[in-house]
């Protein structure tokens, strides 16, 4: 065994893996894209999720696809969203040129300039001439985050260079592109619609054996890695590669400064995964932002559910919807279906429900354990849910138009109106809640202000106690002088559960539950009777008045 000091460390972060050596799985999607490559399929769909390998995979094609058939030029079109159509094409031919054994003197890539005015130029000129130094090979383009051009610039990127693309491909034989897209393919209708006869393809997690070589074989001859190190490290990856690597780089560098190369279960502990959670904020961060707010949320909520059972052992991993309504969220249509596409998508694996007829509740877990971990670090599901917020523009337009109608000093009646339409939208318009809250307890309307307040308490307990207090308070006040005891005492009580020492709340607990008890005795003792309740000795009362009056 090699113990060297200072040895490189052979786990690769932040970048793709351009070594060969370094590469490990992906047989069976090789395979898919040699077989359509050969069988004459001018477009090859890739698809999956972020920090999942696309980049790395979409490098790694000359390795193992094409024999002496096929030629492949890499381009990333990350960085150039927000490009017209004749600026890509020229920096595409460019990389055309670099990347290629081309007789250059014979080939010049168009100009920007003459690209504006004739876009053709690239089909028409251009290529031609690459085809004929390439001779009876062909082209095949690797492209990179190729769904990024439907972000920003609708007028190059829809209306121009996907059906440039799709002209290429129809006017030039010899013409292939593999297209490689971060989002769902059902997100993407406009790709869909020009290339939906085009063989596609998930890149999805590595399988065991992929993921067992990812760990041992760029550190064989220096880490020693036992079994049950490795499967503590696949419990906490599931096979991602870049949360294989971002592990296995902590474990390395842990093992370099104790100068211990043999790697025990004990070694993947706490500090490693903090260590790891650290160095991949970016990826991590980049690996969640990609996923639509509502899947954002019930991510968060699996992931606390599943704290939650950790630390109860006892209870079952709770269902993400009725963890969501403890804490104020009112369940929407997008929720319903978030929890099932993040099934589909591969952040969360569906478990046994109950054996129960009465009780077939789905239960959920985050596929991979180390973003459940980060996600219970950095994203707390009573601040995960704010973001629900901000699902509708139309709601936050309206909710602005309330809140500056209320600096205003506008009447109450037309705010409240304002934000319970907000409310009717985006019933999650946390912000609006709380405001509606506020206005209906200064126009004094205890009731209402009561019940929205009470529903803020889960949202944000610190929030909305205050003005629950106040609310409850007031109803409580209001119900007195109605004389309805009962519901008056319920107010009162719910003040001394939230604030135990409030002084006006015992007081006016006293007083109800005195005039409560004196409505309930009908009898009366130790005081006259007042006339209305008088009952019996009419003779001697009407002897009594004869002698008043007489």
């Amino acid at each position: 065994m090699i113990l060297s000091t200072n040895r490189k460390n052979p786990y690769i972060i932040g970048r793709p893996i351009y070594e060969k050596e370094l590469f490990f799985g992906r047989d069976n999607l090789f395979n898919f894209i040699g077989a359509n490559l050969n069988n004459g399929a001018k477009v090859i769909l890739l698809q999956g999720q972020r920090r999942i390998g696309k980049s790395s995979v979409l490098s790694q094609i000359p390795n193992f696809v094409g024999g002496d058939k096929f030629v492949f030029v890499y381009f990333d079109l990350q960085d150039r969203a927000r490009l017209t159509l004749a600026e890509v094409l020229e920096k595409l031919a460019t990389e055309i040129i670099i990347n290629l054994p081309l007789k250059q003197d014979n080939i010049k890539p168009p100009l920007k300039t003459d690209l504006e005015e004739n876009t053709e130029i690239f089909s028409e000129k251009f290529l031609p001439q690459v085809f004929q130094n390439l001779g009876d090979k062909n082209l095949v383009l690797l492209l990179d985050e190729f769904d990024v051009l439907s972000n920003y610039n609708p007028a190059s990127a829809i209306r121009h260079f996907f059906p440039y693309l799709q002209s290429i491909i129809s006017n030039h034989q010899q013409f292939f592109i593999i297209p490689v897209v971060g989002r769902r393919l059902d997100d993407m209708k406009n790709l869909l619609n020009l290339f939906r006869r085009a063989p596609n393809q998930e890149i999805r997690l590595l399988d065991e054996k992929s993921a067992i070589q990812l760990i041992t074989k760029p550190a064989e001859g220096v880490l020693e890695y036992e079994e049950d190190a490795i499967a503590a490290i696949l419990e906490l990856s599931a096979g991602h590669p870049y949360f294989t690597q971002v592990i296995c780089f902590q474990i390395f560098q842990q093992a370099e400064a104790e100068e211990n190369w043999q790697v025990k279960s004990a070694d993947v502990d706490k500090m490693i995964v903090d260590r790891a959670i650290e160095s991949a904020e970016g990826g991590l961060t980049w690996f969640r932002d990609g996923l639509p707010i509502p899947e954002r949320v019930i991510f968060s909520a699996v992931a606390e559910a599943q704290r939650i059972a950790a630390i109860k052992p006892a209870q079952v991993v709770e269902e993400p919807l009725t963890l969501l309504k403890e804490y104020g969220v009112v369940l929407t249509e997008s929720l319903f279906q978030a929890a099932d596409r993040l099934v589909e998508w591969g952040f969360l694996d569906l478990v046994e429900s109950s054996e129960s007829s009465w009780d077939k509740v789905p239960r959920y877990k985050v596929k991979i354990e180390l973003v459940r971990r980060w996600l219970l670090k950095r994203y707390s599901l009573r601040v995960e849910i704010q973001e629900l917020e901000n699902v509708s523009s139309e709601a936050n337009r309206i909710y602005k138009l309330a809140t500056d109608l209320r600096q205003e000093s506008v009447t109450p009646t037309s705010i409240i109106a304002l934000y319970e339409q907000v409310l009717e939208i985006n019933p999650n318009h946390f912000k609006a809640l709380f405001e509606l809250a506020e206005t209906y307890l200064e126009a004094e309307d205890f009731s209402k202000a009561a019940e929205f307040y009470q529903r803020g308490y889960k949202v944000n307990p610190m929030w909305a106690e205050d003005g629950l207090v106040k609310s409850l308070l007031g109803y409580g006040q209001k119900l007195m002088e109605q004389k309805k005891w009962k519901i008056a005492k319920e107010q009162f009580e719910e003040v001394l559960n939230l604030d135990p020492d409030n002084e006006l709340a015992q007081e006016k607990l006293i007083e109800t539950k005195q005039f409560a008890k004196i409505k309930r005795n009908p009898f009366i003792v130790g005081r006259p009777v007042p006339p209305e309740r008088f009952v019996g000795q009419e003779n001697l009362i009407a002897t009594a008045f004869d002698q008043i009056y007489n």
